[in-house]
Parts: C-alpha cells; structure tokens; sequence
C-alpha cells in the first residue's frame, strides 16, 4: 500500500483543513523547476526524489504560485503546505537570532557557513524561536557562488570606487551595510530591480552571479566585483505541526530527505559556480577584482556595523566559531 505522511486522527484531519488532510507533501518556492540554474529546485528534486523511494509523492508549486515569501510564510505556519523555500528576511520574521548568519563576511562561502552552523548549534535556537510561529529550519539550500557587487557604473576594485554609488537595497540590513561603505542605497523591490538599473534610481546590488543569471539581469548590468562576502542561504522552512505529527519513522524519512536534498545542492553549488562566473561574462559583464588589501576595508566597514544590525550576545554566541 502506498504510504503518506500523514499524521494526526480522522477527526482532527477534518476539524483542521490543514496539510494533514492532503495525501501529497507539497513544496512551494519562487524560482523554477530548472534544475541547472535553479538551487531551490536542485534541493526540492532530490527531496523528492529521496521520498519517492517511500512510496511518498511531493507536489510542487513553483513561480510564487503560492503567493510571494510572505503568503508562503503564513501558509507554511499554519500547515497549508508542507514546506517553504523562502528567503532570510521571510525567517527573520521568526527568529530575531536567525540574522547573525546573514550577515555580510560572517563566512566567506557555503563549507564555512554549514561549519559554523554545524558546531554552534545555530539552528536549535533559531528553531527555539521558530516554531513559536509554527515554522521549523529544516536547513539551507545555497544559491551558488558568493556575494559580491553588480553595477552598470564603472570598475569597482577599491572600497573608495563605491563612495556615493547608488545601491539597491533589499532592506533596513543592507541600508546599513552600504552607507558604512560610503555608497548611497535606496530600497528597491527585487521585482522593481530590473526597471531601477534602466532609469538609473540604483546602479547596482550585492548579489552573486548565481543570482543574476537566474533573474535574467545579465544584459542590464556591466560590471561585477567578487568580495567573497559569503553565500547566499535559501531557508527550507517546514511546517512545524506537520512535522511535529507525523510518526517518528515519518520524521526519519523527511530527515534523510533533507540531508539528501542538501548534499545535492551543495554538489550543484561547487560545480556551478564557474559557469555563473562564465555566464556573466559570456553575456557582457566585465569581473573586475579588487585590488589587493581592499577586501580587508570591505570586511572591516561591515563588521563596524555588525552591531547595529544583530544584538552583541548573538554575536557573541556565534564569534567563537568564525575562522
């Protein structure tokens, strides 16, 4: 018989309207089922896949088609859907600690940041807040490459090159970030990015290439500095009442369905890193190094700032395992 993770009584399943009453698990994401440019989708594949040999079906719903982070953040909550890929600012919403592994040259790519999590047991306390909200980190599937500086300007290769540089900003973090630089962001909408490059409101964002290949910004950039300021995280929140009743055999296969999926992610990442960095190049965008010793001004305007964005005592906590 084929076997669902289902958990929870006849009675409660019909009292609830929840992901418990569905047969399917279902995932819900904003990118697309592509698995060669697309690192949400390399992780949900393997997932998939790794449950499939339990007789478990996964249903996907790509492209936003859940609503956009907030509404998959709230459906992933109350148990709508089974799993959410979204992004950092959607988890901040749960976990005022989760930040600190956001912050720019915390780690400089994916191995130092799955260490740092690994040993400092980050996600049991994100997770201590996270689930008061219904939201249980399951882990992260990285977006591929590191962070460095797009922009439609002129070489950066000197922390001086970005001094009055108008800068796309996903937020009140990055706002922070990029004035500690000298540069002058405005915060922009990821949907309104493309149209603030043409008319000039910004002339770059900090993202990798990974990023930019995906979001089909190539032709409309012209520049881009690798900083290696650290990965990019996607969060594979679940649904913690979800999670929380299935059966302990149930957990296990969801486990190992993380992990499967993780490790495929990471493979795809390292591999395809490279093809990004050519894609970009391949499509105009000239990679402009910087110049030796100025990385170290970059690391060190940022973390002048660490503490205006996360409290000293997650700092402190997450310090003592950072290279």
């Amino acid at each position: 018989m084929k076997q669902h993770l289902l958990a929870a009584t006849v009675s409660l399943l019909a009292l609830t309207g929840t992901a418990f009453a569905m047969d399917d698990v279902v995932i819900a994401f904003a990118g697309t089922e592509d698995l060669q440019n697309d690192a949400e989708y390399v992780f949900i594949h393997a997932f998939a896949e790794s449950l499939a040999e339990r007789g478990v079906n996964v249903v996907v719903h790509p492209s936003d088609s859940m609503g956009g982070e907030s509404d998959r953040f709230d459906q992933t909550a109350q148990g709508l859907i089974a799993m959410n890929l979204g992004n950092a600012g959607a988890l901040k919403k749960a976990s005022e600690f989760a930040s600190v592994l956001f912050l720019p040259f915390l780690t400089r790519d994916d191995a130092e940041f799955d260490r740092v999590v690994a040993e400092s047991g980050a996600l049991d306390r994100v997770n201590e807040e996270a689930t008061r909200l219904g939201i249980r980190v399951a882990g992260f599937a990285m977006r591929g490459g590191t962070l460095g500086l797009f922009n439609t300007q002129k070489a950066v290769t000197a922390l001086d090159d970005v001094v009055d540089m108008r800068l796309r900003a996903q937020g009140g973090d990055q706002l922070t970030v990029f004035s500690a630089w000298g540069a002058r962001p405005t915060v922009v909408s990821w949907a309104e990015t493309p149209n603030a490059l043409q008319t000039g409101v910004a002339v770059g964002h900090f993202n990798p290439p990974s990023t930019v290949v995906a979001a089909g910004q190539v032709e409309l950039l012209d520049y881009f500095t690798p900083l290696d300021a650290g990965p990019v995280p996607k969060v594979i929140m679940l649904s913690d009442d979800w999670y929380s009743f299935l059966t302990a055999e149930e957990q296990g296969w969801v486990d190992a369905a993380v992990a499967h999926g993780v490790a495929a992610n990471r493979e795809w990442a390292l591999e395809q890193a490279p093809y990004f960095e050519q894609a970009i190049q391949d499509g105009g965008i000239e990679i402009t190094p910087l110049i030796d010793g100025e990385r170290d001004k970059f690391v060190a305007a940022t973390q002048s700032v660490w503490d205006q964005i996360v409290p000293q005592e997650d700092l402190d906590f997450i310090a003592g395992y950072l290279d």
